[in-house]
């Protein structure tokens, strides 16, 4: 204790200031530059990394949808199921809904799943989800214009749904009624002319 003292002693306050400028300088800053590049991971790119990727092609638009398969655990551990699949998705217009089917559910796994709400959305209410056809309930959360869904799947089951309000591609409505408006004003004049000359 006594040599720490005597080094203290020997050092002015000029000295000391300059180690701790180079303590600070070595140890804090390099931190401090890599601070932005830490915040700017979200949550939702840290789980896109430990999930599978499925891409779809839609009017000319590349989608990736991300899932996991999850085995049903005790408690709070459950493992990857390897053997489940996604054998298609597809963009069912009439319905409003993106059709998942499904392979080797072999017994019942959690599903999570990812995708752009530009590719299927609510507006304002839950997606509703069906699982061979029936109703289920589900969790879910938004971020970064993407929702994520988590569902049990029982075992063998072949297709799910996710239906919404709005999927792509579809028409605002401001362009149905301009397409409308210029039909009529199209067809009115052909009308005039053909009943004029009976």
């Amino acid at each position: 204790m006594m040599g720490l003292d005597c080094w203290k002693a020997t050092l002015d306050d000029s000295k000391m200031q300059f180690i701790l400028f180079l303590i600070f300088g070595i140890v804090l800053l390099p931190g401090l530059a890599f601070a932005d590049s830490i915040q700017s991971v979200q949550y939702a790119d840290i789980a896109e990394i430990m999930m599978k990727k499925y891409q779809i092609n839609v009017d000319n638009t590349d989608f990736t949808i991300f899932y996991r398969f999850s085995t049903v655990g005790e408690g709070e551990s459950s493992d990857e199921d390897h053997t489940a699949q996604i054998t298609s998705i597809d963009v069912n217009q009439d319905r409003k809904s993106l059709v998942i089917s499904l392979d080797k559910i072999n017994q019942d796994d959690i599903m999570s799943v990812r995708f752009s709400q530009e590719l299927v959305s609510s507006e304002g209410k839950r997606l509703t989800l069906l699982i061979d056809g029936k109703e289920k309930g589900y969790e879910s959360s938004s971020q970064d214009n993407k929702s994520t869904m988590i569902f049990v799947l029982p075992k063998d089951t072949a297709q799910v749904e996710i239906v919404g309000t709005k999927v792509i591609p579809e028409f605002p409505s401001s362009v149905l009624i301009m397409v409308a408006v210029l039909s009529i004003a199209l067809l009115v004049p052909v009308f005039a002319k053909h009943t004029k000359r009976i």
